[in-house]
């Protein structure tokens, strides 16, 4: 009987590990989803006090892509609304966002904001890395709202050249690694229990 219980013990730690396994170059393949940007209510940033989303958000600001006029970021803070100055982006266009501590409560607080200020479409602009696990809280979230969005991400910055976050140097790396163990975390709801 506990020879029994051993092997089976043995048995979901190997297909766990091997889950995880088969799932890491999936997951970091993946990681970037990047639609074509079209016109919509709003642009939203789930911040993460990268210039690089405050800059790809200013891109489309600038282009006519929010038919406000405004962004939704999330969470504002005086580093962040600093980038926002700095690529062209008005403190009045900016609808601030102040308490989100994760990209679930990015996804929850903006889609509430976007019901009370009567937007039926946005545009999701986050790190190129951040993609994958951004669309699925967002799609998650939305289906009490069912909201047109559009994912655009926006990428690394190096020596004055746009690359994916795994041409960015080695740093990036263990941002992804970070972004495979957040999205498994997404994946089985475990933000409702731990800010990830």
């Amino acid at each position: 009987m506990i020879k029994r219980r051993i092997i089976i013990s043995i048995g979901v730690v190997l297909f766990i590990c091997l889950v995880f396994g088969a799932s890491y170059p999936i997951i970091l393949n993946n990681l970037i989803v990047d639609e074509e940007p079209v016109q919509s209510d709003v642009i939203i940033v789930p911040e993460g006090e990268e210039f690089v989303r405050a800059s790809k958000a200013a891109e489309l600001l600038n282009e006519g892509y929010s038919h406000s006029g405004q962004v939704i970021v999330s969470p504002i803070t005086e580093t962040n609304v600093e980038g926002y100055k700095e690529f062209g982006v008005e403190p009045e266009q900016i609808i601030p966002e102040t308490e989100a501590t994760s990209t679930y409560e990015n996804a929850v607080t903006t889609l509430e904001m976007m019901d009370e200020e009567g937007f039926e479409s946005a545009i999701i602009v986050s790190s190129d890395y951040h993609m994958l696990r951004t669309k699925m809280i967002y799609e998650r979230i939305n289906r009490s709202y069912d909201f047109d969005l559009t994912y655009v991400a926006a990428y690394q910055m190096v020596d004055d050249q746009i690359v994916p976050w795994y041409e960015a140097g080695t740093g990036f790396q263990k941002v992804a690694n970070q972004e495979f163990w957040k999205y498994w975390g997404y994946l089985l709801g475990l933000y409702h229990f731990f800010n990830l």
